[in-house]
């Protein structure tokens, strides 16, 4: 590196690497955070790959979660009715023996049936957050060097991220002339 500075920064505010930064000097890129440094000569950088990706298997735990929540809302009724008449009919019976262990498995069946609808709310706000989050996806700058991949994300479409990765390009192009 030199004494003139990097000639642009790019800080991590969320994600994973939220807290380090990549600074891109004349001859390399630099990584560094707390506890690490790791310096890549520009030489050495075969592509930069950067894009907003969604990230589908959210999306789609999401949306499980909240059909999930509709069927488990949709046996909470039924479930609770039958548990509730087939608990009478055995207390009517008598409490002995098989009848009373039958009374007492209703009522539990009944009691679990009474809470399906709270476990359906959570699903359902569980489903939506994984949904939203799988939306907003992450801005993805990739580097291929030497037979491997850099991957860098930050959440969200973060248009910082666009400008550096093209800064990095230039820089690169100018590089090879």
């Amino acid at each position: 590196m030199n004494d003139a500075g990097p000639l642009i920064r790019f800080d991590f505010a969320s994600g994973l690497l939220r807290g380090t930064h990549l600074a891109l000097y004349r001859s390399c890129l630099v990584h560094r955070g707390e506890w690490h440094l790791e310096t890549l000569p520009l030489a050495g950088i075969v592509s930069v790959r950067v894009a907003f990706e969604r990230d589908r298997r959210r999306i789609g735990w999401g949306a499980a979660l909240i059909v999930l929540a509709l069927v488990l809302l949709a046996l909470a009724g039924p479930l609770g009715a039958f548990a509730g008449g087939a608990a009478a009919e055995m207390a009517a019976a008598g409490g002995q023996g098989v009848a009373g262990g039958l009374h007492a498995f209703f009522r539990a069946l009944g009691a679990v049936a009474s809470l399906l609808p709270a476990a359906a709310l959570a699903c359902a706000l569980g489903g939506a957050a994984l949904a939203a989050l799988g939306w907003r996806g992450d801005t993805v700058l990739t580097l291929a060097v030497a037979g491997s991949e850099r991957v860098y994300a930050t959440r969200g479409r973060d248009t910082l991220m666009l400008d550096f990765a093209e800064a990095l390009a230039e820089r690169l192009t100018a590089a090879a002339r």
